[in-house]
């Protein structure tokens, strides 16, 4: 494997380094410088409204809002009344005069103003600008009175927003001078729209000027160059000196380290004392060289106890088999388990989440009548959880043999568990027992998933039956129990937790519907085959 250098690393990271910090100040500089001149050219452009709407009177601005006004000025001949060789009526005449004499007075205002690209008074009208004056410095073209033109899309907004705003809102709004960037045929300007108010604060028509900022890019560009360059100068300055010092007072005491390290786990395996570092940098470097030379002690005592953990851990390894053993054998495993008995069919399963695992299942005759089905899960994995389910599956067990009410053994159960149950373990139980003769399934839950159920000539279903607490969690606990007939052919189907938990590579969840699915897809009538058949379908899930 080929090694890299420690000064070609820490010149590649400074050069980074570099190239972030020239990244990161031109990008400052340039949004600074920007933010800067924007502020300027919205200065220009609200000086420039602020002057207009202060020499048009309101007046004037309302009667061009009128339309048969606007149709006398389309209709007139600006150079006959200019030339004086038209008589009109003297309103007409002061209508003319007016819109004659304001759009000279705002053409002779953008020609002493050069950052101005065009300025607009208009008003809406409908879903266009009828511009009442327009003027482009950037076009010779004569714009026609009270022409129509379509609404831009951040014009048509405030257009349509700012009459519904009340005084102060509409104030706010004039006062912010919002700046507009608009780039149109790859030409970037910016735009500054307001509102022009009568006497009453009512709008009467809209004001906007546009401002050529096209500059601003070819400004912002020479300034990050500069300082791109001088930022160059200054880190290629600092990595020459950076080279210098590291050649000098880094290196040669590092390649010391480097051959000192090479073979010390030969050495420490050989039990063979390490060279002493002629180090002397009275610096970090020497610290290093000096924590090197007692790493060999550490070292040391750090293979012993690790060989003293290893040893342990094979040990506790060896008791959790065995653990796991003496669990797997409380399990029936030999089915039939009745071989005698044909009223029922019984066959049951346990894979453990860990070495040991906490769930159980057990079935028992009480006596020739009376058959018990028990399944349960304790909280918790390992031996503690191994340990409490013993104790919970024999004492089920005994408590049996003096009622045939789930519930009053699960009562039992519970306040016995509580009683000395420092290590604060709980455990949900299924509790059942078959009257055989009668076919009544006499059951009670502790907190545990809903049985499935199938009768003759039906599909499984989930069967929600009256939860009670569970057992371990406090004392004196009431426990339901409720009664199920089951015909002949009836299948019952218990399990813990860990069938819909089971997660696929997706860390999605097997689930109740999907294992009622599989159950109904299996034909065989068989427990022993349709718990294989779950088994392989809970193989194939995880796996997918």
């Amino acid at each position: 494997m080929k090694r890299t250098s420690i000064i070609y690393t820490s010149v590649k990271r400074l050069i980074i380094l570099g190239l972030t910090i020239i990244v990161s100040i031109s990008l400052i500089s340039g949004i600074q410088f920007y933010n800067k001149l924007v502020s300027e050219y919205t200065e220009v452009a609200s000086s420039f409204i602020q002057m207009a709407s202060y020499e048009i009177e309101d007046n004037v601005i309302k009667s061009m809002t009128n339309e048969q006004n606007q149709e006398l000025i389309k209709n007139i001949d600006m150079s006959q009344y200019i030339n004086g060789t038209l008589n009109l009526p003297e309103e007409s005449a002061e209508l003319c005069f007016n819109w004659y004499y304001y759009n000279y007075l705002l053409y002779e205002l953008m020609s002493y103003n050069n950052d101005l690209n065009s300025f607009q008074i208009f008003v809406p009208d409908k879903d266009k600008a009828m511009c009442i004056w327009r003027m482009d410095n950037n076009t010779d073209e004569i714009y026609e009175p009270f022409a129509s033109r379509d609404f831009k899309y951040f014009e048509q907004a405030i257009v349509n927003t700012l009459p519904s705003y009340d005084e102060k809102r509409l104030q706010e709004y004039i006062d912010s001078n919002e700046f507009i960037i608009e780039n149109d045929n790859n030409k970037l300007s910016g735009i500054l729209l307001q509102p022009i108010l009568d006497n009453d604060k009512n709008i009467i028509a809209y004001i906007e000027v546009s401002i050529d900022l096209s500059g601003i890019l070819v400004a912002i560009i020479q300034l990050i160059i500069r300082i791109a360059f001088l930022t160059i100068f200054i880190i290629a300055f600092a990595l020459e000196l950076y080279f210098y010092f590291t050649r000098r007072e880094i290196l040669r005491p590092v390649q010391q380290l480097e051959n000192a390290t090479s073979d010390v786990v030969n050495k420490l395996k050989n039990d063979e004392e390490i060279e002493r570092l002629d180090i002397h940098t009275n610096d970090e470097i020497e610290n290093l060289a000096h924590s090197f030379e007692g790493m060999e002690e550490n070292l040391r005592k750090y293979i012993a106890k690790n060989n003293a953990i290893t040893a342990e851990r094979e040990h506790i390894k060896a008791e959790l088999n065995l653990a796991s053993n003496i669990q797997s054998d409380m399990l029936i495993k030999t089915f039939p388990p009745f071989p005698d008995r044909s009223e029922f069919n019984i066959y049951a399963s346990m894979n453990p989440a860990k070495e040991v695992g906490g769930d159980f299942y057990d079935f028992f005759l009480i006596d020739d009548n009376h058959l018990a089905l028990v399944i349960a899960d304790v909280s918790g994995k390992g031996v503690p959880a191994s340990l409490f389910m013993m104790r919970s599956m024999l004492t089920i067990e005994s408590l049996a043999s003096s009622t045939y009410s789930p519930a009053k053994i699960l009562g039992s159960l519970n306040n016995m568990v509580k009683k000395n149950n420092d290590s604060k373990m709980f455990v949900t139980v299924w509790l059942g027992i078959l009257d055989i003769a009668t076919g009544i399934l006499t059951a009670a839950n502790a907190g545990h998933e809903f049985p499935l159920i199938k009768y003759p000539g039906g599909k499984f279903e989930l069967y929600k039956d009256k939860h009670s607490f569970i057992i371990g969690g406090k004392s004196n606990v009431t426990y339901k129990e409720y009664e199920l007939k089951l015909e002949p052919g009836t299948c019952l189907f218990v399990y813990t937790d860990g069938v819909p938990e089971s997660q696929n590579k997706k860390e999605e969840f097997f689930g109740t519907d999907r294992m009622l699915d599989v159950l109904n897809r299996c034909k065989e009538n068989n427990p022993k085959e349709t718990v294989e058949y779950m088994q392989e379908a809970l193989r194939d899930f995880s796996d997918g």
